[in-house]
């Protein structure tokens, strides 16, 4: 492996535990979860040579990193029925709005007619 390529994965290893500890910062289970299988994926790896498939799993790797960054939140029960949610500043926010279609389907129906009683969905339109 090329130093460039073996510089890469160490930096996205490196990446990948510092997104667990901020992720899940104060939950010693979820922390110590995630350390083992983050190690034990690597290791299952390290035996690969070749520089295409090691670009390759770097890819994935990143893109888990990514993806655990930016849709992981932690909740937590404060009382029952009640949690607290702790937000990274990575966190993506996404707009609570129905899609068009759902509406229209809404807007069309009767007075005790339910949604699972549309057969056709271009009969609402």
């Amino acid at each position: 492996m090329s130093g460039i390529l073996r510089r890469e994965v160490l930096n996205t290893f490196k990446k990948l535990h510092k997104t667990r500890l901020n992720t899940f910062k104060g939950d010693e289970h979820a922390l110590n979860v995630t350390r083992k299988k983050i190690n034990d994926e690597y290791a299952k790896y390290k035996h690969v040579t070749d520089e295409k498939a090691i670009a390759e799993l770097n890819e994935l790797a990143k893109a888990v990193e990514h993806e655990v960054r930016t849709t992981v939140i932690q909740a937590v029960e404060v009382e029952p029925g009640k949690f607290q949610v702790q937000l990274t500043k990575d966190t993506v926010m996404l707009d609570n709005i129905p899609d068009e279609a759902a509406l229209k389907q809404i807007k069309s129906m009767r007075p005790g007619r339910r949604c699972s009683d549309v057969k056709d969905s271009k009969a609402i339109d």
